[in-house]
């Protein structure tokens, strides 16, 4: 059976984490942003974040496509981290998107 090297699968743990921790950066500066008023910067930081998810959740998801492929991926904490941390950094974008909103109606009052 053909199987994932860990110094591969540390990469790419690597990768979703730069990717998932870029995405959070952008993210809290967005949100930062929109509570200044700058909603034009904020929804652009908000599409930087969204691209930085996306990057990171390709890196994830091509790990898993390799196992359902009967390629076998070897336990590692840093893996189930750098998961972990995405699903965070995704539940922060969906969450501090709302609050843009709010931010923009109550600046329409």
């Amino acid at each position: 059976m053909e199987k994932v090297k860990k110094e591969e699968l540390n990469l790419l743990s690597m990768e979703v984490i730069l990717h998932a921790g870029n995405a959070r950066d952008f993210v809290f500066k967005a949100i930062e942003q929109a509570a200044n008023g700058n909603f034009a910067e904020a929804d652009s930081l908000m599409e930087r974040a969204n691209e930085e998810i996306h990057q990171a959740h390709r890196e994830q998801t091509s790990t898993l496509q390799k196992e359902a492929e009967g390629i076998e991926i070897p336990y590692s904490p840093l893996f189930g981290h750098a998961q972990d941390t995405l699903m965070t950094v995704k539940t922060e974008f969906n969450l501090i998107r709302e609050f843009i909103k709010l931010y923009k109606k109550s600046s329409e009052r």
